[in-house]
């Protein structure tokens, strides 16, 4: 088993990957959707443009608002601030997922379209668990879908990096972008699962929330 300095070190290893990929994305594909520069998609986003802007921003607030509740000395030295970023998180996929569901199903074609509502439905259910557990007492699952719905999180980023960043061909690999979605989601939820694990092991279970 890791001792928990090596468990917080591959952690800090894991979110700063995390902020390279978020820091392209956002360089190569938010920034140049926000100020209009790439003609095609303006033309493609038009009808659900403010959707979408509302949409990413929520979400952006989730990704930002994850990373810290993942750190044990946090956790226990700051329990206000933890509840209060645990609480934006979750009032963030609130808004956001509805959105992203809406999007995908008025305005996606069926490639992505269904990938996309069950991404969404799934980001909304593993936040409502883990808030749950957290209201409950139950430490150990609170952990284990806060990691899972912040896995799904980071499939929106890792969605964009694999198909706008590194223009990965998703026809060729995987049946279409709606395929690389669906695996963009699995790989999310395995370094959820892993990172999940590292904070159990920098952490051991308590008998309270947090």
């Amino acid at each position: 088993m890791l001792s928990a300095p090596h468990s917080q070190g591959r952690i800090l290893w894991f979110f700063a990957a995390v902020a390279v990929i978020t820091a392209l994305v956002m360089f190569k594909v938010e920034l140049p959707l926000l100020l209009g520069l790439n003609a095609q998609w303006e033309r493609r986003i038009d009808p659900y443009r403010w959707s979408l802007h509302v949409h990413a921003l929520f979400g952006t607030i989730a990704l930002c608002c994850a990373p810290a509740q993942f750190f044990a000395r946090l956790r226990k030295g700051k329990r206000r601030l933890h509840r209060w970023l645990g609480r934006c998180y979750a009032l963030a996929v609130l808004v956001s997922a509805p959105i992203g569901i809406y999007i995908a199903l008025a305005h996606l074609q069926d490639n992505e379209k269904w990938a996309a509502v069950t991404l969404g439905v799934l980001w909304l259910a593993s936040t409502a668990v883990a808030v749950r557990s957290a209201m409950r007492g139950q430490v150990r699952q609170h952990r284990l879908w806060a990691a899972r719905s912040y896995g799904l999180t980071l499939t929106f980023v890792a969605s964009r990096f694999v198909i706008d960043v590194l223009k990965i061909d998703g026809a060729a690999i995987a049946g279409g972008n709606g395929g690389l979605v669906w695996l963009c989601t699995l790989v999310a939820l395995a370094g959820a699962s892993w990172l999940g694990g590292a904070r159990a092991q920098a952490a051991p279970p308590r008998h309270a929330p947090g």
